[in-house]
């Protein structure tokens, strides 16, 4: 695949980048665009890329485009959905009309923010791995409940994000740590999840987690509600959507996803769940694994089922669609 960077964006001093792949033979058109993960807070375009996806999209002929996008704490809620939404219009305008959204993990949830979003063009399909979809969820709003290990200063790290929302500089990236236990921004991670910050520092409202535990998701604004997707914005006309999760994930749990694919059911949605038995979160980056030629990189057998109905439900979403 020959690869090309774009700028797509200007903000807050930064340049928004897309990096651009497109296969030798490439005649359909199609655009694959994935979101990196990280939390919203780490990571960049670069960020563990997932080659199973990547090759898939080569054998096929799709392009795959990897997008940067503004980080919390610096950047609000909305600007960094304002960051996936132009993405998505840039691709629409560059590129191709056909594009398919997808994420891991954070990107999951930036994927279908913006799928849910009014003013998003249409895509083909939706694809969320392991995505952290509903941040008005009990894992997000319940404080106390620690992200592997309790943080061991909470209120001085709590302290730190909240000084970072008021004067840290924006950025549209952040290489994820090769000790994370040890970084700064994990740590606040860490926090947000153990003080149960996540809708705080989403919306930049003081205190809204709380509130949404103690009343429900109906007190969150209207003006902030496209960041709570899975809560407000999933509609009967929501384009089709593929979820993989491992129902062992401790980062991001399985409900996330199987809450999404219930209420999509229910719509009427043409909607698959790919539930990866004992897999926990990033399961399937931990080598270059590519299902059309056959390397899979000793990988479990089962786990590369779970990928190869992935793509098989992408191909079915859009030859539907088209």
């Amino acid at each position: 695949m020959e690869t090309s960077t774009h700028t797509f964006k200007e903000a807050d001093g930064l340049s928004l980048e897309i990096d651009v792949s497109k296969p030798k033979a490439s005649d359909n058109g199609i655009v694959l665009v994935h979101f990196h993960g990280g939390y919203l807070v780490l990571g960049e375009k670069s960020t563990k890329p997932p080659h199973w996806l990547i090759n898939a999209c080569r054998a096929r002929g799709w392009t795959y485009a990897s997008p940067s996008y503004r980080l919390l704490p610096e950047t609000p809620g909305l600007e960094i959905l304002s960051d996936a939404l132009d993405t998505i219009r840039w691709v629409r305008s560059n590129l191709s009309k056909k594009i398919i959204i997808a994420g891991s993990s954070a990107g999951g949830y930036l994927a279908l923010a913006s799928a849910a979003h009014p003013t998003c063009p249409r895509p083909l399909a939706v694809l969320s791995n392991y995505g952290m979809l509903d941040p008005a969820g009990k894992r997000y709003v319940e404080p106390g409940r620690p992200l592997r290990a309790p943080v061991s200063d909470l209120p001085a790290a709590l302290e730190e994000v909240r000084e970072a929302m008021v004067s840290g500089k924006p950025l549209d990236g952040y290489p994820f740590p090769e000790n994370p236990p040890a970084d700064k921004r994990f740590n606040w991670i860490k926090a947000m999840h153990e003080g149960a910050m996540f809708p705080d520092v989403l919306t930049r409202i003081p205190g809204l987690a709380k509130v949404i535990k103690q009343q429900g998701a109906e007190v969150i604004p209207d003006e902030y509600r496209s960041l709570f997707p899975a809560s407000f914005a999933l509609t009967k006309n929501f384009p089709p959507t593929i979820l993989l999760h491992g129902d062992a994930d401790e980062l991001v749990g399985f409900e996330q996803s199987a809450l999404v694919a219930k209420k999509l059911g229910e719509l009427g949605v043409q909607v698959h769940l790919e539930r990866a038995v004992g897999q926990g979160h990033g399961f399937e980056h931990n080598g270059f694994i590519d299902l059309d030629a056959g390397d899979t990189n000793g990988e479990d057998e089962e786990m590369l089922e779970c990928l190869r109905r992935v793509v098989s439900a992408l191909e079915k979403a859009c030859a539907s669609a088209q």
